[in-house]
């Protein structure tokens, strides 16, 4: 556990004298890149022929990250949910818009790491290695070694061989009532992927991408200067923590407790912010796990509150729709 043998009552000493004015940046931060993510996607909607308010999917985000503190990966089926309810629009639609949405935030942090590896190898290319992928890195090479380019092939010949057939199968009985069924719901998720080509505000979408991962290393970043110990490292060093933390928050727990604050702890100890021992009580000093404690309350905090905003508001809404019908 990563809170075992830590002095709970030093660390808590440290976490109320940090600089609040850096941590309620961090916070308005967060609230802004929720905010951009619920306008993207309704950019990313209108290809469909849909035009959802703002307010409406702010509060399916909202409600989505919420959601996702409890029930990890559940947040995405609720958020389209939510949005049916207000706008009508197909769930299976809005299960392929947030689909392409989760490939482009991949595909940014793969980016975002590749910048930080590749700039300063020597420092953060072992890191990677040896906390994120551990021995997996090693097995993963011998792997290709062994087999080669078999591998890919086979994969390759796997995924268009399964592909072909459930095509063949959905088409072939498409006129059975269940098949039928199955066929729209794939149908309904490609309409949603293939937006991506067919929006018109393609520049407003790249906009908010970027914003998006620009409030997400602000969020990180100003938070360094919150924390005394911390408040010596630069943004380049924001941004390696920044990734650092975006793959502990991957990892399949509530809301990356546990696995945020491990790694981003290992990954300080590059810059000499290490543990000490009281010698009084024997417990440890964790100076890495306060500052990461500092980060990811500060966005746990904005999380619950803006999903709360969103549950009122959508009774409300549900009350004013009862009342108008």
């Amino acid at each position: 556990m990563v809170f075992k043998d830590v002095d709970l009552v030093w660390m808590w000493n440290e976490i109320k004298h940090a600089h609040m004015g850096w941590i309620a940046i961090s916070f308005a931060c967060g609230l802004v890149a929720m905010m951009s993510r619920a306008y993207r996607w309704g950019i990313v909607l209108e290809p469909l022929g849909y035009k959802p308010s703002f307010l409406n999917c702010f509060n399916g985000v909202a409600i989505g990250y919420l959601t996702n503190i409890g029930l990890p990966r559940m947040g995405e089926v609720v958020r389209c949910t939510m949005l049916n309810q207000t706008e009508k629009i197909p769930v299976t639609q809005l299960i392929g818009t947030v689909i392409l949405e989760r490939v482009i935030d991949l595909m940014m942090l793969i980016s975002l790491i590749g910048i930080v590896i590749f700039t300063q190898f020597e420092r953060f290319g072992s890191f990677f290695k040896n906390e994120v992928l551990g021995d997996k890195f090693d097995k993963l090479f011998l792997t290709l070694g062994e087999l080669g380019w078999f591998l890919y092939v086979l994969l390759a010949t796997f995924l268009i061989g399964s592909f072909l057939l459930l095509r063949f199968l959905l088409r072939k009985f498409a006129h059975i009532s269940f098949v039928a069924k199955i066929s729209n719901v794939f149908k309904g998720i490609g309409d949603g992927l293939i937006t991506l080509f067919k929006m018109k505000r393609k520049k407003a979408f790249v906009f908010h991408t970027l914003f998006i991962w620009a409030n997400y290393f602000m969020m990180t970043w100003v938070c360094v200067y919150a924390y005394d110990p911390t408040s010596a490292l630069n943004a380049f060093d924001g941004l390696f923590l920044m990734v650092v933390g975006g793959l502990g928050m991957t990892a399949p727990v509530q809301g990356g407790f546990g696995a945020f604050h491990y790694l981003v702890e290992k990954a300080l100890l590059l810059y000499n912010i290490s543990p000490s021992v009281n010698e009084l009580t024997g417990v440890q000093l964790r100076p890495g796990l306060v500052f990461a404690t500092i980060v990811h309350s500060t966005q746990f905090v904005m999380t619950v509150a803006a999903g709360i905003f969103s549950l009122i508001s959508m009774a409300l809404i549900r009350k004013k729709n009862a009342i108008n019908a």
